[in-house]
């Protein structure tokens, strides 16, 4: 398994924003350092997402919005991905993306490594 995907799954277990993804992979506090992971970070959840993995939530606020959001459409997690707002980390933000995992057994994903 690599860094990237340790640190997704990690994330994913604790329903963490996008943008916490990224400070803790990047171990920074400065978001133009967490913008050089975005593009990594968007291949790798968009092929979990692909495989069932994991999946998307939306919602107005943290804590996590898989309490009181909505999954994010598996047609829509691209263009999710693509909206820089969704990897922000914003004092009012008017969306909060968290990423979880999804109904398929991680151990099959590990298994495939």
């Amino acid at each position: 398994m690599t860094e990237d995907e340790y640190c997704l799954l990690v994330n994913c277990r604790e329903l963490s924003p996008l943008w916490a993804l990224l400070a803790d992979r990047t171990q920074s506090d400065d978001p133009e350092v967490w913008a050089t992971e975005i593009p990594a970070f968007t291949e790798l959840i968009e092929r979990w997402a692909r495989l069932k993995f994991v999946q998307l939530y939306a919602g107005l606020e943290w804590p996590p919005p898989h309490v009181s959001g909505q999954k994010v459409p598996d047609d829509d997690v691209p263009e999710v991905l693509s909206d820089p707002e969704s990897w922000q980390c914003l004092d009012n933000p008017t969306r909060v993306i968290t990423v979880a995992l999804s109904e398929r057994d991680f151990s099959e994903l590990e298994e495939g490594m």
